[in-house]
């Protein structure tokens, strides 16, 4: 859709911190609260998470994601003008110590996040900070049917280091490449037909089992990270501790995977129930519900 690209490139140059960012926001948000893209999937998401909220509080919350989208397309796009940016945007990190512990030591690290905040900006900061220290971050793509979206995408994540490796490369390489010191980031609140069933804010969801493959392969560190938006332009990042992982040889290689998982799905609950109008609640997460 080469289209599409022209117009997110017209959106691109018009975009800024200003005015003009709050006019294509206000489009953005426009359109969004016009179409309410997977409305209905939103709200049956938050009824099915908070049985006990109300009506108006669900139409709130959807509302309120909706304009939380539109700044994160704003800042996106004015993100592409000069990538730097993203250090002036991000005001406050929690717990810095902890990645400046595994950048001057040169350790690997699985980074566990989601489509929380703007995950993008997350990205695009850590993957700037690490290039200081000479270390890099890989991000794990899943490659968009689209072919010109996803040239645009691919462009706009490497223009600030990041590097993209394959969703379908083996699980093996990818523990090596971690015991030898890479870093990678893995959004991890997806779902899928066929993957490992593990609960997911309360109520069963199929998982993707590769990350903690890796994390049990590799030995490396498991830090969860998020991103959270307090005003536009405006984020604070937060690193936790490394996750414990269960390690008892009485468990089955399945019983122990899904242990891991069901810790990786605990640490990405934290940051949405702490601000759940900035998660993604338009992905269809719990598959088959009645």
């Amino acid at each position: 859709m080469k289209a599409a690209v022209t117009a997110i490139k017209l959106f691109e140059r018009f975009a800024d911190t200003g005015v003009r960012g709050k006019i294509t926001t206000k489009f953005f948000s426009f359109l969004l609260k016009t179409i309410k893209p997977r409305g209905e999937m939103i709200y049956k998401n938050l009824q099915l998470v908070y049985p006990e909220s109300s009506k108006q509080w669900r139409k709130d919350i959807r509302t309120k994601l909706y304009d939380h989208l539109s700044w994160l397309i704003t800042e996106i796009l004015v993100l592409q003008k000069d990538h730097t940016q993203a250090f002036d945007w991000v005001k406050k990190v929690h717990n810095e110590e902890i990645i400046n512990d595994l950048l001057d030591n040169k350790k690997g690290a699985i980074f566990l996040t989601g489509h929380f905040g703007n995950w993008e900006l997350l990205g695009s900061w850590y993957a700037m900070n690490a290039q200081k220290h000479g270390h890099k971050l890989h991000i794990v793509f899943q490659e968009l049917h689209d072919q010109d979206i996803w040239a645009y995408v691919k462009q706009t994540r490497e223009a600030t280091g990041e590097i993209m490796l394959p969703k379908n490369m083996s699980v093996q390489k990818y523990a090596r490449m971690l015991k030898e010191g890479m870093h990678l980031a893995i959004l991890d609140d997806i779902s899928g037909t066929g993957f490992m069933k593990v609960p997911f804010m309360g109520h069963d969801a199929t998982n993707m089992p590769g990350p903690a493959v890796m994390a049990m392969l590799s030995g490396v560190p498991v830090i969860p990270a998020c991103i959270y938006r307090n005003a536009p332009f405006e984020h604070e990042i937060e690193f936790f501790e490394p996750l414990k992982l269960p390690n008892d040889k009485n468990l089955s290689h399945e019983e122990r995977l899904k242990l891991i998982v069901l810790e990786f799905n605990k640490a990405l609950e934290k940051f949405i129930k702490k601000r759940p109008e900035q998660w993604f609640w338009l992905h269809n997460r719990w598959k088959k519900r009645k």
